[in-house]
């Protein structure tokens, strides 16, 4: 083990100890003068009344030092509890904080707030890189691959047209193979960078996106939300708001079996709260299964400056909830 792993006390503890060694030294070196002339019982008095005294002293010590120590342990626990994939809350002030606890306080926020501008400015750029690349390749797809498909189903049809009845069939079963394809295609181009968002906005995407999910899927899907829920949110966060509904409804096909899902947007407290809520099987909270995604959408959502929160009870289902603007 090397030198600077091995365990140290405690700093409290460090205090106590060399402060009982001084008291101890002090009561040795009286106790020494004491017996120097012992046949005096006033002496032993007095000796008994020091040791008494220096007893009342460790104790008063110790209850001192820890009282004044109580902030700096506070402080170490709060630290401890600080949740990157949260909002930040301003630390409050331990009861009976010292000078030195303040300064020492009031430097860890600052290293925070560096810490925090810098990781919302790097995963800024990170999902903006990432949504860049969903457009353009979702302009690929539907440029490039969708009209190399249409010309494979032009020269097959025009082939089928002068086949020989034996092979016509096949070609126009290869036909039916290509008309899949190309609608495969559109549609993950439409889950990349959906055109309902920039073209009829956030309503209207998810509205889309609830009823392509619960046809592909055979499940009862149905989208609601209130005048003017979605209508708040900015750009950046209606962008997010689309992104978490489309992994819970992913979740939902992959994970949870539910054979009824329900996805609203309403405004509470001046906050726009966006719900996807299945029967499916749930899960245990306390053991989030893997492959849910739940870290990029809490991320995406602390970027926007919302929150998400995911309630979930084994065998009763899960609900996915999002909230946006005001006091997220």
């Amino acid at each position: 083990m090397r030198p600077d792993a091995v365990k140290r006390p405690a700093l409290l503890t460090q205090v106590l100890a060399v402060n009982a060694l001084l008291i101890a030294a002090t009561v040795l070196a009286a106790t020494v003068a004491v017996h120097l002339d012992p046949d005096t019982v006033a002496d032993r008095r007095r000796l008994g009344l020091l040791v008494v005294a220096v007893l009342a002293t460790v104790l008063a010590n110790g209850f001192v030092l820890r009282r004044r120590f109580a902030p700096l342990e506070q402080l170490i626990a709060a630290m401890e509890s600080v949740d990157f994939s949260a909002r930040r809350t301003s630390m409050p002030a331990p009861p009976g904080e010292v000078q030195e606890v303040a300064r020492l306080r009031q430097a860890y926020e600052r290293m925070l707030e560096r810490i925090e501008v810098e990781r919302t400015r790097t995963a800024s750029a990170v999902l903006q890189a990432q949504e860049s690349e969903r457009a353009r390749v979702a302009r690929d797809l539907h440029d490039e691959a969708n009209q190399a498909l249409t010309g494979v189903l032009l020269r097959l049809q025009a082939t089928a047209e002068h086949a020989p009845p034996a092979l016509r069939e096949e070609l126009r079963d290869t036909q039916g193979v290509a008309t899949q394809a190309m609608e495969e295609l559109l549609r993950l181009a439409r889950e990349l960078r959906p055109a309902a968002l920039d073209d009829l906005g956030l309503a209207a995407a998810l509205r889309t996106l609830v009823a392509e999910f619960g046809r592909r899927a055979g499940v009862d899907a149905a989208f609601t939300t209130e005048p003017g829920a979605l209508e708040a949110l900015d750009a950046d966060e209606q962008l997010v708001a689309y992104r978490v509904v489309q992994e819970g409804l992913s979740n939902v096909a992959r994970h949870s079996g539910a054979r009824r899902v329900r996805v609203s947007a309403v405004r509470e407290d001046g906050t726009t709260v966006v719900r996807v809520d299945d029967d499916g099987c749930g899960f245990d909270e306390r053991a989030v299964p893997r492959g849910l995604g739940l870290t990029g959408m809490r991320e995406r959502a602390v970027l926007a400056g919302g929150r998400v929160a995911v309630l979930s009870v084994p065998g009763e289902g899960t609900m996915v909830e999002l909230a946006l603007g005001g006091a997220a």
